[in-house]
């Protein structure tokens, strides 16, 4: 995810504050050592695992563990081992300790993975550990684990945060830090969604830790303390807010609508105020077709029940109960069930023209219930209690996913009126909404097809989540693709048919974590089917897995998105010109006389500073890179040139690499850690001059929400970028170069940081 300038141009409700921030120095700027909390490190990734580890992260942690032949259940619980396809308790075992084998390639200690939920199967056992720190879970922090019915581990996927940044309050300020963080996440959730923050509700969910990394592809970042909340209000209001648990500074805000025994209600038009208890059907509105009841006077309701069931028996056929999944007692005598209420209206929408699953039930607006609609909200009832992926970034497009793939089974295969060539894989046909998405193209809505396509949307000024809607359909292509197959992007796929997708997508869901992208999602798909295929009852084959391959790489989960990638600056300008360096330097140790650093730099994985993120920085070239970390406000730290470097010729340069973490996804709500700056000195270091306003390319800019500022680096560079400076009006001078990062207003709730490699000054000629 490219990130450059989250305010300016925000869309409607998101905050913007104004920031206080100090003027850069043009003389030697502030140095200061970090004074900001401390960085906790909590683990180094193990390197190695040929034939193991599947995939791994710019970090170097393990995504996906897929041993060439599954690993045997170590000695210590082989009795545990033979009785684990039958025995809940002896599975767990061996899962924990198939999981403490493997954690080290993610980065995990073995003592902070908690099973949270275990289950068995016909294919074996699944068990979904929880990353714990100081007893509080991490957002988006989990491996699960596939064991086959000996005991052998399979599979297995997820990751976990390598580092801390900061600390909960003391016990004595909790109720107060939890109280002022319930305003705050408010105040937050009014302001975004424009409502009346007199009338929200904030629930805290607990605390968490929360790493930014988990969720996105931004590397470096640390785990922060925070407090999670719901906030409802009214009609179908249903957001979640993270607030700092010790500054009480709102971070981030989203919302959760995703626009058999069975109980459908009706509201008759009846206007909801907050989607939550008051949409009960049940309590809050009376039953209007039961199970095993004759049929309603109202379509809505006969429609609704006759969909539950379609979406049951799918489930069902896969060898999952969705009542006892997802179904709601209410105390009405109708037992646990699966609940609708249909023919809702909103405060100045009726017909209410959307449907939405609200964590424990269903709701409709009039007309809205089709298969399709129904299948696909109630499987985010079932992703909410298997996978939880979060409703953000690619985990929320697979999770939007997930939910167009499952309904669109149920109406592909529920011998329904509508099931004709022309409705095939288009979701929403025969409502009142009429077609909204194609899965066989999902171009023919804008939405993207491929992970490089055009089509991706970045979601710079989040929108939409990070993007949960339109990048859903990567993986609805995907869909489409396995299950019929065709022709695109080169690969040419025969399909394995409706049965076997079903399957397929069902089991993957299981081995998803909260924070997946769709590289995840490739892994998983790639494991899930290479288990299928050793269970002959399951249809699978080798070479049905060969085919959902082609799918993976038509659609190419393996990449990044092109869309708001790193700039890149060329190295020169005319073609087959070649560059000769007068200076150069890939920060492969130090001291290494080049280069001499302020207190905060480190040299990535060379050194072991504490509180140096040493182990969590990365490279480019993959032997190192310098890190700058800042984690207080109003200071500066800078690297500079040990030497000068004399400017003789036109067509000189000095171009370098570099990644940085500034804003991250905070900015809408005002947070930003830093800027970074490139200095220059033409007298040995005596003063020096900012080059901002010299020849660059990819160099930095003024950030248009804090335009009284000189011009830097700031936001997120979502990645390695490439920056150059034109240094031809310098010749017959000597340079040194100093690049500086300053920590702004919020270095202190999250560290700045900049990573720097590959730095030269050359000339470029034929």
């Amino acid at each position: 995810m490219k990130v450059r300038s989250w305010l300016a141009g925000l869309a409607a409700g998101a905050v913007a504050l104004t920031l206080a921030s100090p003027s850069l120095a043009s003389s030697a700027p502030v140095t200061s050592v970090a004074n900001g909390p401390e960085i906790r490190q909590l683990d180094t990734p193990k390197g190695g695992g040929a034939g193991v580890v599947a995939k791994r992260d710019e970090l170097g942690r393990a995504h996906s563990i897929r041993p060439a032949t599954p690993l045997k259940a170590p000695a210590a619980v082989g009795a545990k081992a033979a009785r684990s396809a039958t025995s809940k308790p002896d599975a767990l075992a061996v899962a924990k300790a198939q999981v403490d084998a493997v954690a080290p390639y993610f980065g995990a200690r073995p003592a902070d993975l908690v099973a949270s939920s275990s289950a068995l199967s016909e294919y074996g056992s699944q068990t979904r550990f929880q990353q714990t720190i100081d007893g509080v879970p991490v957002y988006g922090g989990q491996i699960v684990t596939n064991l086959d019915k000996s005991g052998a581990l399979e599979s297995a996927n997820g990751e976990v945060t390598l580092a801390t940044y900061g600390a909960f309050p003391a016990a004595g300020q909790v109720d107060a830090a939890k109280a002022k963080a319930s305003e705050a996440a408010v105040k937050a959730v009014a302001e975004r969604a424009k409502l009346d923050a007199g009338k929200l509700t904030a629930k805290l969910d607990g605390p968490r830790w929360f790493d930014l990394g988990l969720m996105t592809r931004t590397p470096g970042s640390a785990a922060i303390p925070v407090y999670l909340f719901e906030v409802t209000g009214p009609g179908d209001v249903r957001w979640q807010a993270m607030v700092h648990a010790s500054a009480g500074q709102a971070l981030l805000a989203w919302s959760l609508n995703e626009n058999l025994n069975r109980v459908v209600c009706d509201a008759n038009h009846t206007v909801i105020q907050t989607g939550a208890e008051d949409v009960r059907c049940g309590t809050v509105f009376p039953s209007a077709r039961a199970d095993g009841e004759a049929p309603s006077a109202i379509q809505d309701v006969n429609q609704v029940y006759e969909y539950f069931g379609d979406t049951s028996d799918t489930y069902a056929s896969l060898g999952t109960d969705l009542t006892e999944l997802i179904g709601a007692d209410y105390g009405d005598g109708k037992g646990k069930a699966l609940r609708g209420t249909v023919r809702i209206c909103v405060d100045g929408g009726c017909p209410y023209a959307n449907a939405f699953w609200n964590g424990e039930q269903m709701a409709f607006g009039e007309g809205v219930s089709t298969d399709d609609v129904t299948g696909h909200e109630l499987t985010h009832g079932v992703t909410q209690h298997t996978s939880g992926l979060a409703y953000l970034w690619e985990a929320g497009a697979i999770n939007e996913s997930l939910s167009d793939i499952m309904g669109e089974f149920v109406d592909l295969t529920n011998g329904s009126a509508d099931d004709t060539a022309a409705n095939r894989w288009q979701i929403g046909e025969g409502s009142s909404l009429g077609v909204i998405r194609s899965m066989s193209d999902p171009t023919k809505f804008g939405d993207p097809d491929r992970m490089r396509s055009a089509n991706w949307f970045d979601d710079e000024f989040f929108q939409d989540n990070g993007g949960v809607h339109f990048n859903s359909g990567v993986g609805n292509k995907a869909a489409y693709l396995i299950a019929d197959g065709g022709a695109f992007n080169g690969q040419k796929m025969l399909g394995i048919g409706l049965a076997r997708s079903e399957v397929l997508w069902h089991e993957t869901q299981k081995v998803l974590t909260t924070g997946a992208d769709y590289g995840d999602l490739a892994e998983g798909l790639r494991a899930t089917c290479a288990k299928l295929a050793k269970k002959k009852k399951s249809g699978m084959t080798k070479a049905d897995c060969a085919q959902v391959e082609l799918a993976i790489k038509a659609t190419e989960m393996d990449f990044e998105p092109a869309v708001g990638k790193p700039a890149q600056a060329p190295v020169c300008d005319t073609a087959g010109a070649k560059a000769k360096n007068l200076f150069k330097d890939s920060f492969v140790e130090y001291p290494d006389g080049k280069v001499v650093r302020d207190a905060g730099w480190v040299l990535g994985k060379a050194e072991g500073l504490d509180g140096s993120l040493v182990d969590t920085s990365y490279s480019l070239d993959g032997d190192d890179s310098m890190l700058g970390v800042v984690t207080a406000p109003d200071t500066s730290i800078s690297l500079q040139t040990a030497n000068g470097t004399k400017i003789k010729n036109p067509k000189t340069y000095l171009r370098f690499t570099h990644a940085y973490n500034f804003y991250n996804v905070f900015i809408i709500f005002g947070v930003r850690t830093g800027t970074s700056t490139l200095e220059y000195s033409d007298n040995g270091g005596a003063t020096w001059k900012d080059t901002a306003d010299l020849k660059w390319v990819n160099g930095p800019t003024v950030d248009p929400n804090f335009t009284d500022e000189p011009a830097a680096w700031h936001g997120n560079s979502g990645g390695w970028e490439t920056s150059r400076l034109d240094l031809t009006d310098f010749q017959g001078k000597q340079l040194k170069f100093r690049w500086t990062e300053h920590g702004k207003d919020f270095a202190d709730l999250l560290p700045a940081n900049w990573w720097l490699d590959n730095a030269a000054v050359y000339t470029c000629s034929k």
